[in-house]
């Protein structure tokens, strides 16, 4: 047996279901081939674990977990989730094993049913309404003539934005993924629903990898760590309160966000940043 022939055995590998223990090992990666959008990342992650993305625009954030799930590949390094390089695991159970909601919901032109069912077709009726409960989206989903059957248009256009972040996430939980990308997925939200949809979130986090990028840091108050992103690396690691104490990029921008808020208008709590943040 050659060496081509049992990398090939060994890609075809289909995996059920993962504990969700990931690693990213020296990972760089360009989309040109001439400016790095990560460069040399390396993290481990332990199933369950609750870790949060945070930096500027353009960071290498969203792209560092797109390469988790394989949108695309990197050019150095590898990823492995129990202990397996992704690129040895066949996409579709990869990606069975995750689950992803991104700012911009990816909705079809069909029923509410049918987009829900993309990430499990064999759901139920029943799991499919304690989905949308636990995303708060059953309110708007009764208000639907049709119901489960209404269909929602391209890309979901009949529906709010808000209402299409509760759908794509009602997905995700019915999907029920070891591993779970939350990608800005409350950014549309008000901030009544937010807070109800974070309870519902935390709680579907446990027993999970949960991967969050998210601007607003309130939201990520409780990560278990967080990873500080600038031009393509990660430059802190830390919990909350670890890396506000340590005064570095992190602390700048919770600074930064807490000036931007109501309570900017009282200086002196300024030093505060822990309490900003929560």
């Amino acid at each position: 047996v050659t060496a081509t022939s049992v990398h090939f055995l060994i890609s075809a590998q289909t995996f059920d279901r993962f504990t969700g223990a990931v690693e990213f090992d020296h990972v760089t990666f360009s989309y040109d081939g001439k400016r790095t959008a990560i460069a040399d990342v390396s993290f481990s992650v332990q199933p369950g674990e609750n870790v949060a993305l945070v930096g500027s625009t353009g960071s290498g954030k969203s792209t560092t977990l797109g390469l988790l799930h394989r949108a695309f590949d990197p050019q150095s390094g590898s990823i492995r989730i129990d202990g397996v390089d992704i690129r040895d695991v066949t996409l579709a159970s990869l990606r069975r094993n995750i689950g992803v909601v991104f700012q911009e919901p990816m909705l079809f032109a069909r029923s509410i049913r049918e987009n829900l069912l993309v990430g499990r077709p064999e759901a139920t009726e029943a799991e499919m309404r304690e989905a949308l409960e636990r995303a708060q989206a059953s309110e708007f989903i009764q208000r639907q003539v049709e119901g489960l059957d209404s269909i929602i248009g391209e890309r979901g256009r009949s529906l709010s934005g808000g209402e299409r972040q509760r759908l794509s996430i009602a997905r995700a939980l019915l999907k029920n993924p070891p591993i779970l990308i939350l990608d800005e997925a409350t950014s549309a939200l008000d901030a009544s629903t937010e807070r109800k949809l974070q309870l519902a979130l935390e709680e579907v986090m446990k027993g999970r990898t949960t991967f969050v990028i998210a601007h607003r840091l309130a939201t990520i108050r409780n990560a278990d760590r967080i990873l500080v992103f600038d031009s393509g690396r990660v430059i802190e690691s830390g919990t909350f309160d670890g890396l506000v104490a340590k005064g570095g990029r992190f602390a700048e921008l919770a600074r930064a966000q807490f000036m931007s808020g109501a309570e900017a208008a009282n200086e002196s709590s300024n030093e505060n940043l822990a309490v900003a943040g929560g």
